[in-house]
């Protein structure tokens, strides 16, 4: 197993530990209410609304994919994975980011955007790093 290969599954673990929660709709909403206490007692900047049944739906759904994809990179932590899950991130911060600025969306998204961030870009420059390494051979 490579180098690139390791950091791919590490990846896969990272979010099937702190994904897996937001699968689970009684589980999510206890989180959710975690998070905006946090946000509440650190006074932290932006808003965090109120969380609604539709809110839930989503967050569930997309806990669900997300914790399909982590497993079949644990599974097969392939370089091509790596990219395409460094994409998703950039994807996602991006998201993030537009939270925070455009939507004053809660200060707690830099908790979730900053380890979002650094996965994708690690995995995008391993990937183009392997490939060019495989490209001298």
């Amino acid at each position: 197993m490579t180098h690139f290969t390791m950091l791919v599954r590490a990846s896969a673990l990272y979010d099937l530990v702190l994904t897996s929660a937001f699968a689970i709709p009684i589980v999510a909403g206890f989180k959710i209410d975690l998070l905006r206490s946090i946000h509440v007692a650190l006074s932290l900047s932006g808003d965090f609304p109120t969380f609604t049944a539709m809110h839930l739906l989503f967050l569930n759904l997309l806990g669900s994919v997300v914790i399909v994809w982590s497993v079949l990179r644990i599974r097969r932590p392939e370089p091509l994975y790596g990219f395409y899950d460094g994409l998703c991130r950039l994807m996602f911060s991006s998201a993030m980011g537009f939270a925070l600025f455009a939507g004053n969306g809660s200060a707690i998204i830099w908790a979730f955007l900053i380890p979002e961030m650094c996965w994708g870009v690690v995995q995008l420059l391993g990937y183009v790093r392997l490939r060019s390494t495989m490209a001298q051979a």
